[in-house]
């Protein structure tokens, strides 16, 4: 299995609807984007990976896995004129337009996640919507279903959290380390001039 790495990855504030009130929320989400192959150079195959979740929830987590045979199916569903292979950037771009808008007072794109139930009280799948505003109405570029993370999601995503908090850790105690031997050296060396200078004053 082989990850391309993150393409996208970025907090964004997102609208929060739902099917059971009227009145919208905003949340910052983190959305990640990435494709992931597996299999082998004859036959292999690729998926894109997009996942939600919140620095702040930790349970909070939401994917959607695509194959070219999903995107298929979606293509011809919302009518969309890209092919699998750049699926991914466009979808990224868009994510850019809306992450543009966000402080707008007049936004032309906005993400929006639609759930049946109110978060956080909900466990069903729940779409993101990209919505382009107008005058006239609100227009919904592109709709993707995202599936809540089970216990095994959530266990794995919460194993990568505490890796990277760790890595943070070591590489800012390094980062330590190293800072304090500079000072500690210029101290030394600041205590020797020091030393060198009176002893000859004296003299």
């Amino acid at each position: 299995m082989t990850t391309l790495g993150n393409l996208y990855s970025k907090n964004i504030m997102v609208r929060l609807t739902n099917s059971k009130s009227n009145e919208d929320k905003y949340k910052l989400i983190h959305v990640t984007v990435d494709y992931q192959i597996t299999g082998t150079l004859q036959s292999h195959k690729t998926e894109l990976i997009i996942k939600l979740t919140d620095e702040n929830d930790p349970f909070f987590l939401y994917s959607l896995y695509m194959t070219e045979e999903d995107f298929q199916t979606l293509k011809h569903q919302q009518g969309l004129l890209v092919d699998f292979s750049s699926f991914g950037q466009r979808f990224i771009d868009l994510l850019y337009a809306c992450e543009k808008d966000v402080n707008s007072d007049n936004p032309k794109f906005q993400l929006q996640l639609f759930t049946k139930e109110p978060l956080p009280f909900d466990h069903t799948n729940a779409s993101l919507n990209i919505i382009e505003i107008n005058p006239f109405k609100h227009l919904v570029h592109l709709s993707l279903s995202f599936m809540p993370g089970n216990d095994s999601d959530v266990k794995k995503y919460l194993a990568t959290c505490l890796k990277t908090l760790k890595d943070e850790y070591n590489k800012l105690s390094k980062c330590f380390d190293d800072t304090k031997l500079q000072l500690n050296q210029k101290l030394e060396s600041t205590q020797q001039v020091n030393r060198c200078y009176y002893g000859n004053f004296f003299f």
